[in-house]
């Protein structure tokens, strides 16, 4: 019986999604899980849970996890009239204003509070310093790759500004 509730509190609280590209179904929030299926664009399914910036789908018999970016929230709509679906979803995920929700979608989870709240940390600033590498190191690396220095003079001069008619200076 547990199961059965569970189960239906899952299906009332998906979110109806729709397919921006042609996506392979994971079996886990990893771009390294094994594939599940693929989906073709404009499919359609149901958003069960989001983990980052994954998103758990089910669309017909297949169940697995769709990068975010990929995914339209909300009720399918006609094209080109920028609504996201009627719930809250749809709203701060789906197509709006042409934002770009590439850009932004890893800072969501931050406001003002947890900026507020944030306290500095010396030690992770000795944690980064021991990702550098020493002049000798980065030329054993770069020669090491195939890569040999240059010497390249400093731009003085001005460039046309495309479409002003005007030139622009370096600098």
């Amino acid at each position: 019986m547990a199961g059965l509730v569970a189960a239906t509190t899952a299906m009332a609280l998906a979110e109806p999604v729709t397919l921006e590209r042609d996506s392979v179904l994971r079996a886990e929030p990893r771009t390294d899980a094994a594939a599940v299926g693929n989906l073709a664009k404009g499919a359609s399914g149901d958003a069960l849970t989001r983990q980052g910036a994954w998103v758990q789908v089910k669309s017909g018999a297949l169940v697995g996890w769709l990068y975010s970016f990929n995914v339209r929230f909300g009720a399918v709509t006609g094209a080109g009239d920028g609504a996201g679906g009627g719930s809250v979803l749809g709203r701060l995920f789906g197509p709006r204003q042409r934002v770009n929700v590439t850009a932004t979608i890893g800072i969501r989870g931050l406001d003002e509070e947890d900026l507020k709240q944030a306290r500095f940390d010396g030690g992770q600033i000795q944690v980064l310093d021991g990702f550098a590498a020493t002049p000798e190191q980065s030329a054993a690396h770069a020669t090491d790759a195939g890569l040999a220095a240059s010497r390249i003079d400093y731009f003085t001069g001005s460039v046309p500004v495309a479409g002003s008619g005007e030139s622009g200076s370096n600098p």
